[in-house]
């Protein structure tokens, strides 16, 4: 396997893993407005809680170690400083992230009652949006995938605005990106 190769299956196999961790559980726990009720669905499953959580975490360190194969793509090319810049981003931000999902699986009532620092996901968020618009520039600037560079710096500059305007975004959005990604080195 090359470094393409290895990028791709990484940021692939890291999106299954969080699609899995978020797919474990009905939406409602993490959309709903009643407490009561999300409590009840976490205290009906709490094995499968902590299972689901774990799954986003792997997933997440997959991804991140995806992102930073990605660098290695932009070695000799204008692209290097941009892929550095947002690998650094893109994996501090995942590192909030993973703050917040072990937050999750040692305190789950908060995950319920939305009780955790709300800094830790806008935090997160700008990080990583940020890390994938500095891969977007890198695409572009290395000339070889220079429609996907465009697409992830306008979809996460967009996202961001999004995120902005509306206080929130699902992180499935941003992984959605390093799955485009990995689709794209693969085929």
């Amino acid at each position: 396997m090359n470094i393409i190769q290895i990028s791709a299956f990484l940021l692939i196999l890291g999106n299954v893993l969080i699609v899995i961790g978020f797919g474990a559980f009905p939406s409602l726990i993490y959309t709903g407005k009643d407490v009561q009720e999300k409590l009840n669905i976490l205290a009906a499953k709490p094995r499968r809680w902590i299972l689901s959580q774990l799954s986003l975490i792997l997933g997440c360190l997959v991804v991140m170690a995806g992102s930073v194969f990605l660098v290695l793509l932009f070695r000799e090319s204008q692209g290097i400083l941009p892929a550095v810049i947002g690998a650094a981003g893109f994996v501090l931000g995942n590192i909030f992230w993973i703050w917040i999902v072990g937050l999750r699986i040692a305190e789950p009532w908060r995950q319920a009652k939305d009780e955790f620092p709300g800094w830790l996901f806008k935090t997160y968020s700008i990080l990583a949006l940020l890390g994938l618009a500095g891969f977007g520039v890198a695409f572009w600037l290395q000339g070889i995938h220079r429609v996907l560079g465009v697409g992830i710096f306008l979809g996460a500059l967009l996202i961001l605005g999004l995120f902005l305007k509306f206080k929130g975004m699902p992180p499935i959005v941003y992984y959605a990106m390093t799955l485009a990604i990995g689709l794209t080195l693969l085929f």
